[in-house]
């Protein structure tokens, strides 16, 4: 009887410990069910859009061919990047190759692909991005001699405010075609005179919003913005002294108490060199005081960069006025 009753006990212990074995193992199975599973990289999306070809479907690996205009060679990212621009757009191509023999505003024809890419320290992240396979040079961009009347004022009668307005003109058609050295010429010139500058809705704090005429018109955003210093600088970098003006951009908005204005911008181009000459005035509402002058800016273009040569400066004239009293 106790031999029994010892293998009945043996029996019931082994099967505790069966069933508590089988628990264990519903458990873990039942975690692994519930943990993260990455998507399987096989499974790739075929809708890839890129700002090159915007109204098609880029495939994944095939090679397309595009006419561009060259904008820049990046080599101090972790992947290199070539910078074209097409309608207006600005596209960015990883090309880990050096080579930034084009010139700004040259016209290429390349071909690139749309491929796969790990982004830097995060190997398990797989993006996807465009690759320019090659380049080669259409047409070099080239100075076309010219001269250009760019800004000018008008007096017209405005009927809300029932009086005469002074207002801004520029030479729009001529803007269409501008080159990239003409652009920034002008852009640098505008950066320390205003031009009908006024706050787009309220200042910010950081006085950010500030809208003027003419870096407006060339597309280079808001006054003092990145767009617009980072623009400038790269076209100068290698002149200490404008790369320090830029340091103390302005922001002053029409109606300050204190301003400056332009009265006209002419720009001539002949072979390599830019002259921006100009004529502008300022007031002094604080001193009633109010003064005019004339500049003539001289600059070298040279492939990629832009050179300001020298500066000639008109006396200053001083001109009294009495402030109307309402």
């Amino acid at each position: 009887m106790k031999v029994q009753t010892q293998i009945i006990i043996f029996f019931f212990a082994t099967l505790i410990l069966i069933l508590q074995s089988c628990e264990k193992k519903s458990e873990k199975a039942g975690e692994k069910t519930t943990s993260t599973i990455r998507p399987k990289e096989s499974v790739i999306s075929t809708n890839f859009k890129s700002k090159l070809r915007p109204n098609e479907n880029i495939e994944l690996g095939k090679i397309y061919t595009d006419t561009v205009k060259f904008i820049q060679f990046i080599d101090y990212t972790d992947d290199w990047q070539f910078l074209v621009e097409k309608n207006k757009d600005t596209i960015h191509l990883i090309y880990n190759h050096k080579d930034s023999e084009f010139s700004r505003g040259s016209e290429l024809e390349i071909k690139w692909k749309m491929d796969s890419m790990r982004a830097a320290g995060d190997s398990d992240y797989l993006d996807y991005r465009g690759f320019l396979v090659s380049a080669k040079q259409i047409k070099p961009f080239k100075n076309i001699n010219k001269k250009v009347k760019f800004l000018w004022r008008k007096i017209q009668y405005d009927k809300d405010l029932k009086t005469n307005i002074n207002t801004i003109y520029l030479n729009e058609n001529y803007i269409k075609t501008i080159s990239e050295p003409e652009k920034v010429a002008l852009a640098y010139v505008a950066t320390f005179i205003g031009n009908e500058c006024s706050w787009d809705g309220k200042a910010d704090e950081n006085r950010s919003n500030l809208k003027c005429k003419i870096l407006d018109a060339l597309d280079l955003g808001y006054q003092c913005s990145s767009k617009h210093l980072d623009f400038l600088r790269f076209w100068f970098r290698n002149d200490k002294e404008i790369l320090k003006e830029l340091e103390n951009c302005p922001t002053t908005p029409d109606g300050a108490t204190i301003q400056d204005t332009f009265d006209e911008i002419n720009l001539e181009v002949n072979g390599n060199k830019i002259i921006i000459s100009f004529k502008a005035n300022g007031i002094n509402m604080r001193e009633e005081n109010s003064w005019n002058w004339s500049e003539k800016h001289f600059f070298e273009s040279k492939k990629n960069e832009l050179i300001l040569l020298k500066k000639e400066i008109s006396p200053v004239k001083h001109i009294y006025i009495k402030v109307r009293e309402n």
